[in-house]
This record gives structure tokens, C-alpha cells and sequence, in this order.
């Protein structure tokens, strides 16, 4: 299709339109139904107000204690500013141990404790 074809909108698909629900025709009798609705309505939201917030209560209950089993293996993490060359000796030993950086530094680190001990 060239730019320069024009499209009419009979060429779209489109979706029928819903059918709104048809106006009560006693405007007394209306009147009355909307009352009892709203006095049924207060008491019944009430109620889900409060069994909402139980809800809430019981799930963020249930979520703390998630996350407390979670954070319990949790590893944390430590930042090491570390000059050119070590960083080269400490690359080049975990390519030749085939072992990772990190594994490398948790040893090190466990073994400094150790000997200093803490």
C-alpha cells in the first residue's frame, strides 16, 4: 500500500458498542431502591472494611516472616577498592586456580579472621 492511498473507516474491523442497562421508568420507586441500597451498602462495606484489614494484617504478617527465613542465608555483599596490580594477581590466580574472583576473597578473608581471632 502506497502512502498516498486513503483508507475509509469501513476498511476497520471494530468492535460493537455495549448496551447500557435501560432507565427505571417510577422515579419514586427509583428512589426508594437507591436508599436501601445505600443503607445495605454502609453496613456490608463496613464489614469488608474490616475483613480487609485483617486480611492486610495477616498477609504483612505473613510476608515479615518471610523474609526473616530469607535474610537468614542471605550472603551480604562487600565492596573492595583494590589497586591495578592486585586486581591483575587476583584475576590471574582465579583463571589459574579455575576458581572465581569472589570465592577467592571469602577465603582470604575467612582465613585473616581466623589467624587474628576473630
Amino acid at each position: 500500500m502506497s502512502g498516498k492511498e486513503n483508507l475509509s473507516l469501513e476498511e476497520f474491523a471494530t468492535a460493537p458498542r455495549k448496551q447500557r442497562p435501560t432507565a427505571v421508568l417510577n422515579p419514586v420507586r427509583a428512589g426508594n431502591e437507591q436508599v436501601a441500597d445505600t443503607e445495605t451498602g454502609s453496613q456490608s462495606a463496613a464489614g469488608r472494611d474490616q475483613g480487609k484489614a485483617e486480611i492486610t494484617s495477616e498477609a504483612s504478617k505473613a510476608l515479615r516472616q518471610m523474609k526473616r527465613a530469607r535474610m537468614k542465608g542471605a550472603s551480604h555483599f562487600v565492596n573492595v577498592n583494590l589497586d591495578r596490580e592486585t586486581k591483575r594477581r587476583l584475576k590471574l590466580a582465579s583463571f589459574n586456580m579455575d576458581t572465581s574472583m569472589q570465592a577467592i576473597m571469602e577465603k582470604a578473608i575467612r582465613h585473616y579472621l581466623d589467624t587474628t581471632g576473630y
